[in-house]
Order: C-alpha cells, then sequence, then structure tokens
C-alpha cells in the first residue's frame, strides 16, 4: 500500500515538473506540487500562468 502511494506520488510529480518547466517555472516547483497533492497537483501546475524572464 505504501509503496503504491509512494509511486503515484513520484508519477504525479514527474508530470507535473515536466508541465512546470514547459511554463519555464522551477522543474522542483512542480515535482512538489505533483508529489504532494497528486492530481490536483498536477492540476494547479496546468493552472499555473508562465513565468516571465525578463
Amino acid at each position: 500500500m505504501i509503496f503504491t502511494l509512494l509511486a503515484v506520488g513520484v508519477i504525479s510529480g514527474a508530470v507535473a515538473a515536466y508541465i512546470s518547466e514547459r511554463k519555464g517555472r522551477s522543474h522542483i516547483e512542480g515535482f512538489l506540487l505533483g508529489f504532494m497533492f497528486g492530481l490536483i497537483g498536477v492540476l494547479i501546475a496546468l493552472i499555473l500562468a508562465r513565468k516571465d524572464n525578463d
């Protein structure tokens, strides 16, 4: 049970990290969102605006 939850956290963290990096944000920020909040974290990463590097 614990290993399943850990695997789901790592997978959703990886997806959120990928999304965050494509939007110009930190991949660590995205990973933490996905790992801590699961599918909700992935949705948050999708909703967050692009980060301007001005």
